[in-house]
């Protein structure tokens, strides 16, 4: 079976001691081969029944000039850690191929506009930020010019004035006796707890991001593959908990909390 959908997750947590002062570097990909029908599982795109997967990839059949707008969405990818997440994330996508040149009916040949990517932000993948469009980049790596694509990059940050109040409430549940006092997730289903409507008040953090891309698809140029990298960095800073073997296990887990998943809002 073909691998299409894949999460690469290398993480480098430093200095765990009984307070940690280390820093936290974190990278996930995503990538998507639109030519196995098992794609589906892994993103989702406009008028499916006109958009098709083949062993060509994504697209449709047709005159090469004609031409229909369409749109991919990619599924929520979990960042992060799932007591720590992040409030700032570099992401770069790359689609493979570029558009082809074609022939119009007047006998001219264009090469059409390769798209836009656009990428958002969830805490819970039910709140989600507006989407905020990618810069269009020329190819970086070896491995990127070696393989031409459409490239796109972009640096996403919550603004402090959304974090601020989130980390006045993290101050606060790290103040009771619970059994984790840097434990994100905890204190997320304790505020919800508290505070159903908080994450459409305002979104704090990065927990998940999804991509979108829009296009439009020309007969017989199809999207055979979809690849996005993010990469950020948090603050190792943590409190040891109670139970000392817990704080390794949850370090391999990425962020998973979601919306009514507060556990009655006990910490």
């Amino acid at each position: 079976m073909k691998t299409f959908y894949s999460i690469i997750v290398a993480a480098i947590v430093i200095g765990f001691t009984e307070t940690s002062r280390g820093s936290i570097e974190d990278f996930k990909q995503i990538t998507i081969d639109f030519t196995d029908p098992a794609a589906t599982n892994a993103a989702t795109w406009s008028t499916p029944d006109k958009l098709t997967v083949s062993t060509n990839g994504l697209g449709r059949e047709g005159d090469a000039a004609s031409s229909r707008d369409g749109w991919i969405q990619t599924k929520p990818l979990a960042l992060g850690l799932s007591w720590r997440t992040p409030g700032a994330v570099s992401v770069r996508v790359a689609i493979q191929p570029p558009p082809g040149e074609i022939s119009l009916n007047s006998g001219q040949k264009t090469t059409p506009y390769g798209g836009d990517v656009y990428v958002r932000y969830s805490p819970d993948r039910k709140h989600w930020s507006s989407w905020q469009v990618l810069e269009q980049t020329g190819p970086r790596t070896p491995e990127e010019k070696k393989n031409p694509g459409r490239h796109f990059n972009a640096t996403v940050q919550v603004p402090y004035r959304e974090r601020e109040r989130f980390g006045e409430l993290l101050s606060e549940y790290s103040r009771l006796d619970v059994p984790w006092k840097s434990d994100e997730e905890a204190a997320v289903r304790w505020i919800v707890g508290r505070e159903p409507d908080f994450f459409a008040k305002q979104i704090p953090f990065i927990g998940y991001v999804e991509f979108l891309f829009e296009g439009q698809f020309y007969g017989s140029q199809r999207v055979r593959s979809f690849h996005a990298e993010v990469s950020y960095g948090m603050s190792g800073l943590a409190s040891e908990p109670k139970n000392k073997s817990v704080y390794q296990e949850r370090s391999s887990i990425p962020w998973r909390f979601e919306a009514g998943d507060n556990s009655n809002g006990k910490p």
